[in-house]
């Protein structure tokens, strides 16, 4: 089989992104597979042929007596992974059939980005495929505020043809359908008939779905220990379901077997819990819901209405991730959450404008007050990300820094402000700092140069829309070690000399994002194209006529996974799209020889 690879003597089958695959590329595959294993049997060769063609025809397999056989010489029995990301030419129905007849052993399947799929492959997969573990059915969404549906259950796209399988996938333990907001109420019902062991569950941004809805389908859930619901109608009646309280019963018809016994109190062993933008849950319902998770590692609460009362429900001390972005909370809850969860990786306070200059008073005197046990908080704190806004200044940066040793990532945005003295020596602060992101700062270009001089650890640096003078200079002392750029505003001085001085200095560069360098040519694209042609991404927007030959120079980049060119010059050509295609194509048969 083309693009495989072991893994510890299993075989994982990548077709990631392979957008010309079809289900007759997948068993013609299989026919040259068995006639290199087929010892040279003519016959049995010739019975295997007719038998992919009438599944491939006919969309099923025959009854002959040769079934058994047939089987046992298809089946891939060490390809326990497969990867369809992206394949959007697979017909759903012959898809199962190819996986039924070369993959029994499947425990991982990836058809994420592929539309055509949708939750009706549960139960065909279930006629053939019975250990799937894990099933990423997930597509690309855009998180913003989504208008969520009332809680009347809807039913009009249920398929009653599609339960006429028998039993469940008792090995299902991971179910993603993040960004399918087609989803319905009733592929819920379809799910409880099928998926009774999950345990991570990966809803976002499915707008279609009511509380209603959710709740029961939570309830039948027992093992749950990742939920991700962001951008959803989760709420009140979802919280219940989760914690096993009662709930009142269901009259409408499609959940009428689903009645309040089926409600049991429960112990919350969630890990993980993302709820960003769920704007139809209520304050109390997020307090009861944490303070009954005290496991958590994982917490997303942005862009919903909390303040400290929600935090100080939350007794766990395990949290690794917390966003907070855009919520009501103070110093006070922060420092409650500093205090007992030492192994905090990753915190987000950014848009949170009740946060004031208190906090450094705050936590340090949070920090002297505790016990012996918790005294060694600033030696043992993991904190490796933070992303910060209003109300951060110098003050609530030094009260930090004690427990800010280890950390890799920072960012600053809209309403933060740090001194130009505490920037300079940034790199004695922070020392171990690889991602840097300064959104909306104040910085003259003086405290720019010292910043980057020294900090020659850094691997991603954005620069956007902050009040700056940069200079030529900046491309000089920029860290070699780069591998994203991101450059917005403040640099329409950038010539094509520029860039062949930033091309020569960062050769490790795969990430560039520019904005406002007018003065570019079509010479700085046919540079950026020759000499990062590992690029992955590639954002150039105003950036003067670097498109007036078209696009063509990027072909190279077979690395290139996005790409936006934007009001950079005339354009590109209009089969531009075509010519690429015929390269991805050429580059995929060569990969696949």
């Amino acid at each position: 089989m083309p693009a495989t690879r072991t893994v510890n003597s299993k075989q994982i089958l990548d077709l990631a992104g392979c957008q010309q695959v079809t289900v007759a590329v997948l068993f013609h595959s299989l026919l040259q597979y068995l006639k290199q294993n087929s010892n040279n049997d003519v016959t049995l060769y010739e019975k295997l042929e007719a038998e992919i063609y009438s599944i491939f025809v006919h969309g099923s397999v025959t009854h002959s007596p040769m079934n058994q056989e047939f089987f046992t010489m298809t089946s891939l029995k060490n390809v326990c992974e497969i990867n369809f990301q992206g394949c959007w030419r697979l017909d759903q129905n012959r898809l199962v059939h190819w996986l039924h007849v070369a993959c029994p052993n499947l425990k991982v399947l990836n058809i994420s980005q592929c539309p055509q799929l949708n939750v009706d492959i549960l139960p065909q997969i279930l006629k053939g495929c019975k250990y799937v573990e894990v099933l990423n059915a997930s597509l690309n969404i855009l998180r913003t505020q989504v208008e969520l549906s009332s809680d009347r259950i809807s039913m009009h796209i249920f398929n009653q043809d599609s339960c006429k399988y028998e039993g469940y996938l008792c090995s299902l333990t991971n179910l993603s359908f993040e960004g399918r907001n087609h989803l319905k109420d009733s592929d819920l019902y379809l799910l409880t008939r099928y998926c009774l062991n999950l345990s991570t569950i990966n809803f976002g941004g499915c707008s279609q779905l009511t509380d209603k809805g959710l709740s029961i389908f939570l309830s039948s859930i027992r093992n749950l220990t990742k939920l991700q619901v962001p951008y959803t109608a989760f709420g009140r009646l979802s919280v219940n379901a989760v914690l096993g309280f009662s709930c009142e019963q269901h009259s409408d018809e499609l959940w009428s077997d689903k009645i309040q016994s089926d409600f049991y109190t429960r112990e919350c062993a969630l890990a993980t819990l993302d709820l960003e933008g769920c704007l139809n849950i209520d304050r109390d319902s997020i307090s009861q819901l944490i303070k009954e998770a005290p496991l958590l590692e994982n917490l997303n609460l942005g862009f919903l209405s909390l303040d400290d009362s929600t935090l100080l429900c939350f007794s766990g001390t395990s949290l690794n991730n917390l966003n907070l972005q855009e919520t009501q909370v103070t110093e006070y809850g922060i420092a409650h959450i500093l205090k007992w969860n030492q192994h905090l990786n990753s915190l987000n306070i950014r848009g949170c404008k009740k946060i004031t200059s208190a906090l450094a008073f705050k936590i340090s005197d949070t920090i002297r007050k505790q016990d012996a046990l918790n005294i060694g908080m600033a030696e043992t704190s993991t904190l490796k990300c933070l992303a910060a806004g209003w109300g951060f200044t110098d003050s609530t940066f030094m009260a930090l820094k004690p427990s800010l040793r280890h950390l890799q990532s920072f960012s600053l945005g809209l309403g933060s402000r740090i001194s130009e003295c505490v920037l300079s020596n940034l790199h004695e602060i922070l020392p171990q700092l690889e991602d840097l992101s300064l959104v909306f700062q104040a910085i003259s270009g003086s405290c720019m140069l010292d910043l980057l001089k020294h900090g020659q650890a850094l691997k991603r640096l954005e620069l956007c829309h902050c009040f700056v003078e940069l200079s030529h200079e900046i491309i000089h002392v920029m860290p070699t070690a780069l591998t994203s750029l991101r450059l917005e505003r403040g640099i329409e001085w950038m010539t094509d000399a520029d860039i062949e001085l930033l091309v020569s200095k960062h050769q490790t560069l795969t990430s560039l994002y520019l904005t406002g360098c007018k003065n570019l040519t079509p010479r700085s694209l046919e540079t950026i194209s020759k000499s990062w042609q590992a690029m992955t991404y590639l954002t150039l927007k105003e950036c003067g006529t670097m498109t007036l030959n078209g696009g063509g120079c990027l072909f190279v980049c077979k690395a290139l996974k996005h790409l936006t060119l934007q009001h950079s010059g005339a354009g590109l050509d209009k089969d531009f799209v075509k010519c690429a295609l015929v390269e991805v194509t050429a580059n995929q048969l060569l990969k696949t020889n």
